[in-house]
């Protein structure tokens, strides 16, 4: 019979490469099983601490509102060039952007690429705000009509979202009324997609 030392110590084993296999099923499948690092999660120790309580304490509430945006406004942008690449292949941009924003997210990425920092991404409709991303689905409206159904109420939940938008991307708390208004506009958002 082993030792209770090695009893442990093939415990602790086992359970580092289950660890492995389960990252490694997270890593293959794009699927998150809770094994990610800790250090996504939790703020850099070393600067941390040195801001106010209060305000660490807004951030930690803001980051909820945050991960939320953060996963809308990117899945619009998949939605769209999704979309419009089926349509039009790999000239989409070209074919169904609207030439303001094209000419604004060359400019905006011409922008960064000079500033000597790293390149954001290849995608232009990475450098898109999002109100343009409003105006790229109005503009090919046609394409998006299925999905949406009505372009006023498109433009209202665009408008809200927009308008809720401003705080979390400055650093501002949202009142708790807005933070159920933003829920409420991301029903909105989803409704018409069944």
């Amino acid at each position: 019979m082993p030792s209770t030392n090695s009893r442990a110590r093939y415990f602790g084993l086992n359970n580092i490469a289950i660890e492995a296999s389960i990252k490694q099923i997270e890593r293959i499948y794009a699927v998150d099983l809770g094994h990610a690092s800790d250090s996504i999660s939790q703020p850099d120790e070393t600067y941390y601490p040195q801001f106010d309580a209060a305000i660490r304490l807004e951030a930690a509430g803001m980051a909820v509102q945050y991960r939320v945006f953060y996963c809308l406004e990117n899945s619009i942008r998949a939605l769209i060039s999704g979309i419009l690449q089926d349509l039009h292949g790999d000239e989409w941009w070209e074919k169904s952007i609207p030439s303001t924003v094209r000419d604004h997210a060359e400019r905006t990425r011409q922008k960064e690429i000079e500033s000597g920092m790293s390149v954001r991404s290849n995608d232009l409709i990475d450098y898109t705000t999002f109100g343009e991303l409003g105006e790229i689905i109005k503009s090919n409206w046609s394409t998006f009509e299925d999905i949406f159904q009505n372009i006023k109420a498109l433009e209202k939940v665009i408008s809200t979202l927009n308008s809720l938008r401003g705080p979390i991307a400055h650093c501002k708390t949202l009142a708790e009324d807005e933070i159920v208004r933003l829920h409420l506009a991301l029903k909105d958002w989803f409704r018409p997609m069944g």
